[in-house]
């Protein structure tokens, strides 16, 4: 095998490192649609900090020209002790410390990086909002011009944003045709999914996802968690910390996986229903309509679920109604989680195992509240209104209130 390759996540042939979007040749032949990734020699995930943000895990990164680096100093998120029952420990890896507020600056990073490498100059992305931002944010770090499709009911403080950051974007219509007919072109480099599904997809950007394995690994002082419970809906944010995960133990640096848990909305639950039945693919749930738009795709990517089989995890649902107590749970904590994280929190606390086992359980905050004002607007009444000059504290706030 060559020191850095690509593999088929089905038939294991392997390319040589490059620009791949249309997944895996061989497969392709006889009729498939296989995802490829990026594969490295078994190496100990050192840290170099001479790099800045997750490049210090440039080792395990992909092979970029040191000029095509990209970074806004992304990663190095803080694992937050969340008080729990029983022997149950329980964190949360808050990635709203990321430079736009969320986990999917990591892929965004390499993307960006990766594109400057192969020569490209432009990116296209398909979005619900948080993905949308981070793309548009790094291909402006990086020179790049951004097309962002969005789906018609991504907040339209999310799509401003984009464009600030210069981004062209696009609501509505079919976005997986639409940049798929950017991508036949063959000067478009892709900020999507693994999972070539809709005939493209990008092996690159989970790559980023992984450095976040590497830090919970490091933050627990080189000990694994148990189980990681992650808010998934394509999927790429589960596989690519897997994918870390996996890594960490072929270098032999730890002895096991963790399980993965993918924590799914009641109303977009492709995941939970395949574990269920034991299926190892996936089918579309439709139409999705959730507060949890972030994991409210109509189906997700392959490896992800096979990452939850493989590691001896679960497909998990929470309602609704969970989502946003979870998310006001988060909030008395002083964490503003959007209610895609807050996924995670209540499915693990409404788990049969929580607070039962001796175990140390990870969950992972992805984005941020802050731009998902709309969710929260129903249930806050506002603040009360005073005249001007009103000065009586003791009317509204009277002693021992």
């Amino acid at each position: 095998m060559p020191d850095v390759c690509l593999a088929c996540l089905v038939c294991g042939a392997t390319q040589e490192f490059a620009p791949l979007f249309a997944g895996c040749p061989v497969c392709a032949r006889q009729g498939r649609k296989a995802a490829l990734e990026v594969r490295y020699p078994s190496r100990c995930a050192e840290v170099d900090s001479s790099q800045p943000g997750l490049w210090k895990w440039r080792s395990l990164l992909p092979p970029v020209r040191p000029e095509a680096i990209v970074s806004l100093h992304e990663g190095s998120t803080p694992l937050l002790p969340l008080p729990g029952r029983g022997v149950t420990r329980l964190f949360v890896k808050n990635e709203t410390m990321n430079p736009t507020w969320a986990h999917k600056d990591r892929p965004n990073c390499v993307t960006a990086a990766v594109a400057r490498h192969f020569g490209f100059r432009q990116v296209v992305t398909i979005s619900t909002g948080n993905h949308g931002n981070s793309a548009a944010a790094y291909a402006a770090a990086a020179g790049l011009r951004c097309v962002i499709f969005c789906n018609a009911h991504a907040p339209v403080e999310q799509t401003r944003l984009m464009r600030h950051y210069g981004a062209e974007v696009f609501l509505g219509g079919d976005a997986d045709r639409l940049a798929a007919a950017l991508m036949a072109r063959g000067d478009w480099f892709p900020a999507l999914t693994i999972c070539p599904r809709s005939g493209f997809g990008s092996p690159f950007g989970v790559e980023g996802f992984k450095t976040i394995a590497f830090e919970i690994f490091a933050q627990l002082g080189g000990r694994m968690p148990d189980r990681v419970f992650v808010p998934a809906s394509s999927g790429d944010g589960l596989y690519g910390i897997a994918k870390g995960f996996r890594e960490l133990v072929a270098a032999g640096q730890a002895p096991r996986m963790p399980r993965m848990i993918a924590c799914q909305t009641e109303r977009a639950n492709f995941y939970v229903e395949a574990f269920r039945e034991g299926r190892r693919t996936v089918r579309a749930v439709h139409p999705v309509e959730t507060v949890a738009l972030s994991i409210g795709d109509e189906i997700g990517g392959l490896p992800a679920l096979w990452a939850v089989y493989d590691s001896g995890g679960e497909a998990l649902e929470a309602r609704e109604e969970a989502i946003l107590a979870a998310a006001r749970e988060y909030a008395r904590m002083g964490l503003a989680f959007e209610p895609a994280s807050s996924a995670a929190l209540a499915c693990a606390r409404a788990h049969p195992d929580y607070g039962q086992a001796d175990e140390t359980w990870v969950l992972i905050g992805s984005g941020t509240a802050i731009r998902w004002p709309q969710t929260f607007a129903a249930d806050d009444p506002g603040p009360r209104h005073l005249e001007p000059g009103f000065a009586d504290a003791g009317a509204i706030l009277p002693p021992g209130s």
